[in-house]
């Protein structure tokens, strides 16, 4: 008999990863309506969160296509070639409660002013929160399975390392996830009946040995194409930090710290706006014949831009920070008029800071980053352990100002900045 095209490409096998993660920082993936705020999260027709396989999809094949290959299992189409997906993506459902939370933002400029009309807020899903997802590898007969497979074990690799991240702000410490579980199971054409029932999992019960296979055997095996410069920042802060989101509990005061999980945080945009503008600041008095415009697309270079339709992602992923060991504190203030020296009617408020603790900020700079903007963001970096680079609001009056809990670390090795600026042409140059 002879084979057609069908038979030589004739499906042989489908292998189903059935992964179950949990989201060590908040994550925002809206709809695009604002009934509840200006960005809202994805529900379902039953008001239920959940992500959709296209976000899954979009950052599984960003991160696949920054690795040297020449092949990929999401298929291609070019002109009249190309070649049908291997994958297939299910949504991400959150498992038991989800708690949603709303969080304000506003845009400020160098001088640390809100610019007008840049006021925002947002829904999110809170940190710590559960959710599954199953991933389907079709396997034909003319594919390589094992190729195949290591794109899979690549992506698995990724969520781990935090190097995957799902919805917007991802690159400020939004979207960040750890593989709680992963179990695997085969069809071919000797079980392929069991396959109606897939999808429908209990992952209580996956069976155990191949969860601890994947999540601590092979994932060791893993090769992993390093892309980032991994910098750490140990920090402990001096007197308060005062990050504000406006309270919506009863009895709570009117302005309470940003927290995420019942534990106060520093958001990953806190810290970018103030390195941003430090970064920009030290570049003008280190090159100050370089044009603004040239300094302008530096710093933008780094730490990305959005102009009308024009847009370039950021080369550094900044991780929300979790303050550990603070002590929450309570005050009431007030307004006094400056000329009849008088409180101002009306402009008592209650304020819930936390005092002192510790904290670790963490950052990934893409490798093809310039050597020199890596130097100047270490430079910006000691002034934050210096306690010349405040965080947050009411730093005139000594909040937000760090100290030193350690030495920074690249790749776990201690930072020496000046390895950076070293035969560099752009800051040698003059």
């Amino acid at each position: 008999m002879r084979r057609t095209e069908e038979n030589v490409n004739r499906v042989i096998k489908k292998v189903l990863y059935y992964v179950q993660i949990q989201f060590a920082s908040p994550i925002s993936v809206t709809s695009g309506d604002g009934q509840m705020t200006d960005n809202d999260v994805l529900r379902d027709y039953e008001g239920i969160p959940f992500v959709a396989g296209t976000s899954l999809a979009g950052a599984f094949r960003d991160y696949l296509q920054i690795l040297p290959r020449k092949d990929s299992m999401f298929g291609y189409a070019d002109g009249g070639q190309g070649k049908i997906s291997r994958i297939y993506i299910s949504d991400l459902r959150f498992c038991g409660e989800v708690k949603i939370v709303s969080r304000d933002g506003v845009a400020l400029s160098d001088k640390k002013s809100a610019i007008t009309g840049a006021k925002y807020d947002m829904e999110t899903i809170d940190s710590g929160a559960s959710g599954y997802f199953i991933l389907e590898l079709v396997i034909r007969e003319q594919d390589e399975e094992e190729d195949i497979r290591n794109q899979v074990h690549q992506i698995l690799h990724g969520i781990e390392s935090g190097d995957i991240r799902l919805g917007c702000k991802k690159t400020r410490g939004y979207g960040e996830m750890r593989l709680k579980s992963v179990g695997v199971k085969e069809f071919t054409a000797e079980n392929m009946r069991e396959y109606a029932d897939a999808y429908i999992c209990d992952l209580d019960k996956l069976p155990d040995e191949k969860e601890k296979y994947l999540k601590e055997e092979y994932l060791k095996e893993v090769v992993s194409r390093k892309q980032t410069v991994d910098i750490e920042v140990p920090l402990r802060i001096r007197g308060g930090i005062s990050i504000r989101q406006y309270a919506v509990k009863k009895g709570e005061p009117d302005f309470v710290h940003i927290t995420a999980n019942e534990k106060p945080v520093i958001p990953g945009t806190s810290f970018a706006g103030a390195l941003r503008s430090r970064v920009k600041e030290m570049l003008r008095l280190l090159k100050p014949e370089m044009d603004v415009q040239k300094v302008e697309e530096a710093v933008e270079g780094l730490f990305g831009y959005v102009h009308d339709e024009k847009a370039h992602r950021s080369n550094i992923i900044i991780s929300e920070s979790v303050i550990e060991h603070a002590h929450r504190l309570t005050t009431a203030r007030t307004a006094v008029s400056r000329f009849e020296n008088a409180v101002k009617k009306g402009s008592l408020y209650t304020e819930r800071t936390y005092v002192d603790g510790t904290l670790t900020l963490r950052m990934k700079v893409l490798e093809t980053t310039e050597k020199w903007m890596i130097g100047l963001l270490l430079l910006a970096l000691e002034d934050l352990q210096h306690g010349y680079l405040p965080i947050g609001g009411e730093t005139s009056i000594g909040r937000g100002i760090f100290e030193a809990d350690g030495p920074i670390r690249i790749d776990g090795e201690p930072a020496e900045e000046d390895v950076y600026f070293v035969g560099d042409s752009v800051m040698q140059e003059g």
